[in-house]
């Protein structure tokens, strides 16, 4: 198998670990998988070389709370991100640029609000942060978004 992201970190045997893990996605809890070390340019490419839908998460996101007030921002993400996700025929759909999930105005804890989701859609999801001694972390420590996850459901894939 050819690379598929050219200039890209992706590698053949990277492809076949993401398409094997897709494939005993339905047999799960939480249909839920986590790509570590994509940038987001790669992510797009790979979703589309795979033929999964790509949703943009914070374009989503900021399009849809624009409207409302800030106070209903926190009960509205998971709903605006359902209602979204349920328009697609897919079996399985890529969501990347989710770092407005970070974001303290919406108050989520962004892997549990993924592994909810991920119980009724099958998820491949680009982690925008890193993946330590198996911790998913957003941010720096200073940062004020930053966040870690020691416990979750789902499998991780690092590039």
């Amino acid at each position: 198998m050819d690379k598929i992201l050219y200039n890209g970190r992706c590698d053949a045997m990277t492809l076949q670990k993401i398409v094997a893990e897709i494939e005993t996605l339905e047999s799960r809890w939480n249909k839920l998988l986590f790509i570590v070390g994509l940038a987001t340019a790669e992510d797009k490419k790979l979703a589309n070389a795979l033929t999964i839908p790509y949703v943009n998460v914070s374009l989503l996101v900021s399009e849809k709370l624009q409207e409302l007030p800030k106070a209903n921002y926190p009960l509205k993400v998971g709903e605006v991100l359902n209602d979204h996700l349920s328009s697609y025929s897919a079996p399985i759909l890529w969501l990347g640029n989710i770092e407005i999930l970070f974001d303290k105005q919406l108050k989520q804890h962004p892997v549990r609000l993924l592994e909810q989701l991920s119980k009724r859609f099958n998820l491949i999801v680009s982690w925008p942060g890193e993946y330590k001694e198996n911790t998913l972390i957003y941010a720096t420590p200073e940062h004020p978004e930053y966040f870690k996850c020691r416990e979750l459901e789902g499998k991780i894939i690092e590039v």
